[in-house]
This record gives structure tokens, sequence and C-alpha cells, in this order.
């Protein structure tokens, strides 16, 4: 032994390359195979949550194996899909360090039709704690069923933002059998009411979401698309206490995953708390919103710099759009449970439902779907004397308004321009949560929302049209009188 060291150091003195089992252990790895029919393929993205390769022509991949690697999983290729159980998409697989020297494969789907036009649909804040929350639930799963049927065989999926329970993980179940019939794959996010609270630090916080439904951020790829999902919800380790926050471990990851995506290409980024709350929040850090948005969010801007990023998001039961950047907007989407199944709206007016995105190859267009309604209901007015808050004026709650949007006003057939915006609470939502007897949870009630507009006719008995155009051009109106 001593002979062998002297010799060793002889070898370093003179400049020689010492082999590497000399000196230390072999790099242990993970190795494996992607393929579809039998046949490899290329380029695939393949991770266990630390590290990031990508498959040889042979579909043959070798990964470092992280000793703290609970998966090893894929970011599938567009054109192609993975299996899916009980809506869940299985991309991964549960390894220890142990199962290094077992081969980990996956096999891939070929989508039946051309995904550069594809859809996805976006669920945030289900929020279920009990049975028969998850029954509410379920008719919101068949509207769903029933908008995608118009899309004929337009691929979709769908993107959970979060707080798919609410602190009940045994209704995770429920969730999974009540999507199933909707035909699509959701990939979902981790939300802070879908964490495990009893351990004594943020690491074992997504446990119970991951046997659930998998790695708790990852990616995936459709059409022209990019498609990340990330965890930014950080336990601190005490009864419910959480912040918005961004790990190392995920950062490091992200840029490795985004380094062999083009740049210029769109990228979609999940998560369940909302980056930025306004422009504000962007500017000035503040401790009393370190649970509503994410504490490091210009690190992530930065990552996203080079690409044109759509960032989605929950957490706040309510409908909210930022233009962050000319290549970045945020969009945080209402929630499916309204105001914790207590009604039909969340507490700024927003109904319950859900948002809906079509992708024409990089480009993506959105809107958002009411349940039980039509996809052309996107505003609700208020003639005068409808609204306690504003006794003078006509009013409209335009729930996914963001600033492209405008909002006309005619009196008499004559356009008499914008409607002014105003900070306020939705009438119809206030009243329907005025009495506390007839609630649950008795600090459900309306809120101050930022897309309320107000205008004034020259005459009460006037006819007024109200029209609503969205980003996209198109027109919505309705007649108030």
């Amino acid at each position: 032994m001593i002979r062998k060291l002297g010799l060793i150091l002889i070898l370093l003195a003179w400049g020689w390359s010492v082999p590497h089992s000399s000196v230390a252990q072999k790099q242990d790895i993970y190795k494996g195979k992607v393929s579809c029919e039998g046949k490899g393929i290329e380029g695939v993205a393949v991770t266990d949550g630390f590290s990031v390769v990508t498959t040889g022509k042979n579909g043959k991949y070798k990964l470092p194996a992280n000793p703290e690697a609970s998966m090893v999983y894929i970011s599938s290729p567009a054109g192609y899909t993975v299996p899916v159980n009980r809506s869940a998409p299985q991309f991964f697989q549960p390894v220890s360090f142990g199962d290094k020297m077992k081969a980990i494969d996956f096999q891939l789907q070929k989508e039946n039709v051309d995904d550069s036009h594809h859809g996805f649909v976006v669920w945030a804040d289900p929020q279920v704690k009990k049975p028969e929350e998850a029954l509410m639930a379920r008719e919101v799963a068949s509207d769903l069923q029933d908008l995608l049927k118009g899309y004929g065989t337009r691929p979709f999926h769908g993107i959970g933002c979060g707080d798919i329970v609410g602190d009940n993980p045994v209704l995770y179940d429920s969730i999974k059998s009540l999507l199933t019939p909707v035909g699509i794959p959701f990939y979902q996010s981790l939300g802070n009411h879908d964490m495990h609270y009893t351990d004594r630090s943020n690491k074992g916080a997504e446990k119970v979401f991951e046997e659930n439904f998998g790695p708790a951020y990852y990616s995936f790829n459709k059409g022209e698309i990019h498609y990340v999902v990330l965890n930014n919800v950080f336990y601190l380790g005490r009864d419910y206490f959480y912040i918005g926050y961004l790990t190392e471990e995920q950062l490091s990851w992200l840029e490795q995953d985004l380094a062999i995506v083009e740049e210029g290409k769109t990228v979609v980024v999940a998560l369940h708390i909302p980056t930025a709350l306004n422009e504000q929040d962007v500017k000035q850090f503040s401790y009393s919103t370190i649970s509503q948005s994410v504490v490091n969010k210009r690190t992530l801007y930065k990552i996203l710099k080079p690409y044109q990023a759509h960032i989605i998001s929950g957490h706040l039961h309510q409908n909210g759009n930022l233009e962050l950047a000319p290549n970045l907007f945020e969009h945080n989407v209402s929630s499916v449970c309204g105001a914790w199944w207590q009604g039909d709206y969340a507490e700024d007016g927003t109904p319950k439902g859900y948002a809906v995105f079509e992708a024409d190859g990089s480009k993506l267009s959105w809107y958002y779907k009411s349940a039980g309604k039509g996809e052309d209901y996107q505003f609700r007015a208020y003639p005068v004397g409808d609204n306690p808050e504003q006794p003078e004026f006509f009013t409209v709650n335009v729930w996914n308004w963001d600033p492209a949007w405008k909002v006309f006003w005619y009196e008499n057939g004559t356009k008499m321009g914008e409607m002014e915006a105003y900070s306020g609470t939705d009438p119809e939502t206030a009243k329907a949560y005025a009495d506390k007897e007839k609630l649950d949870y008795k600090w459900v009630s309306a809120r101050k929302n930022n897309h309320m507009f107000r205008a004034k006719s020259k005459s009460n008995t006037a006819s007024i049209v109200i029209e609503v155009i969205d980003r996209f051009g198109k027109s919505y109106k309705t007649k108030l009188n």
C-alpha cells in the first residue's frame, strides 16, 4: 500500500495523469434508453432533478447519479406523448441510489396528429377539502370535457397550478378520478395546500405530492413550445408558514434544462405562487408579500430573458395579467373553486372556471372559460343603481382584462369612448357572500380588484351598449337597457 502511494506521488510530480480508479471511486451513473415502438429516440433530455443529459442516436443515456435523487425522468419531446395513468402523465421512475446498476428505460408514444397546433387548459386552486367539494369539481371537469369536444382532434393537455386539495391528500385520488374522463394528461404543480406540513424542514414537504404526481419540478415539449413546471412553495418548517421562493437546486436545474432549448423559443413556466403582484412588487421587495409572490423573482426573469416566456400561476384566487417585459408575460389564473366552493365567483368576481390557451406554432392566444357559460362570456355589466359603490355610474367587471384590452361604451348608438378603470368590488359577488350564516367559511367576502370599469351616461333613459375587445381583436358586446 505504501509502495503504491509512493508511486502515485512520483507520477504526480512528473506531471503524469493518474487513473481515476487509483485515487477516487468511479462516478456512479443511471443509464437506460428512451424509445418509441422499439426505436431509440435521439435528443431527449433525461434528468434526476440535479443533472440533465440527452440521449444519443440510439436513444441511450448515461446520467450521473446524485445520492439525493428520488426520481429519474424525461422531458418528453415534441411529437410524442407519454403513458397516462388516471390523468397523471408517467414521465418519471422512482429510484434509490442502489438502482444505479439497473437500466431505467422510458417508452414514448407517437402523437396521432401534428402537435404544432395544440392547446392546454389551466386549472388553478381546486382546493378540495372534502368529498362533497370533489363532486362540485366534477361539474367543472364535465364543462371542460364538453369544451374539448369542440376542438376535435387538436391535441390538448392540462396544467394544474397547485392547491389541488385543501390540506387533505386523501382526496388526491378523487381529483384523479374526476379528471380521468376529460381524456387529457394533467401536468400538476405543487401548491401550499398540497404539502406535507409535519416535516422538520422544506426538504420533505413535497413528498406526499411526489408520491401521487411525480417530481415537483420538470419539463416537457409540445409542438414549438417548451413547458416547465416549478415548485416555488418553500415551507418554513412550522405550522402553515411558507414563502414564495425558488431553491438553488431548481434554478441550477432550470439553467441546464433551458441550455438545450433554442433562444427565442416560446417557454411556458407553470408554478403556484405568482412571481409578481404588480409593478411595485417587481421594483421593491416587501416582507408583507413573501407568501404571495416569489422573493427571488429577478433571478428567474434573468434565466428566462433569452426566450419568449409566459409564466402561469394561481394561489390568489383571482384573475390578473401582468406584462413584466416585452418577452415576459404573467397570467395569474383564478380559482376553479371560485371562493372555496361557497359560490359561483372568486372574491374578485371572476366566475369559477379555468383558462384556455391555443398554440399555433410558437404563438399563444388565450381566454378565460367560465364553468357553465359560453366562451363569449367575458364580462359582467351593471346598470346605474346596481353597484352601491358607484351609484351614479354603470359599471363592468372584465375579469381577464390586461392593458391591451379596450372597454368602450355606446349611448343611443353613438360611441362615447373608453370606460374609466377603477379599483372596486364586484357588486354581485358582494351580495353573494354578504350573509355569513350561509357560508361554511365565514371569512369569504368580495374584495377589490383592478379590472372594474365605470362610465356615466348623459341620460338615465338612454340605450347603453358595452363593447369589450380583447388583445386578439375579438369583440364582446352586451346591451344594458
